[in-house]
């Protein structure tokens, strides 16, 4: 799972290679209603029945960069979703492959910007998009 800074967007990633994003988290969970029928519906972003999702992380705006994107990793692949701005909502593009690493293997950096990979023969930063 993966969360955004604002707490807007929400990534579930599954073993089966499917990606759920929730937007608009936030507007529900500071709503005054306690009802559970306000949480936003989910869309699949994402699916790949043959490569189960081991990492997520969203890349956060930037003076560079004012859109949010959300990274997916599977065991062979790193893959990039445009998730706000102009142009989002199409098909994930491929950022590295043949990169892919286990379950725990994956992280964002501290500045919310690349996603680590850590692999048996090293460790690569994924970020350009």
């Amino acid at each position: 799972m993966a969360i955004s800074s604002s707490l807007g967007y929400l990534a579930v990633g599954l073993a089966d290679g499917t990606v759920l994003l929730y937007r608009h988290l936030d507007q529900s969970i500071f709503s005054n209603s306690t009802s559970l029928s306000n949480v936003p519906k989910p869309r699949v972003v994402h699916e790949s029945p043959t490569e189960p999702i081991t990492g997520l992380g969203f890349r956060e705006p930037s003076e560079d960069n004012p859109n949010i994107h959300l990274f997916i990793v599977t065991i062979n692949r790193v893959l990039v979703y445009q998730v706000s701005g102009k142009g989002s909502g199409g098909t994930p593009t491929v950022l590295e492959d043949e990169v892919g690493c286990g379950l725990g293997c994956a992280s964002m950096d501290w500045h919310a910007k690349d996603m680590v990979v850590a692999r048996d023969e090293a460790i690569y930063m994924c970020g350009k998009i």
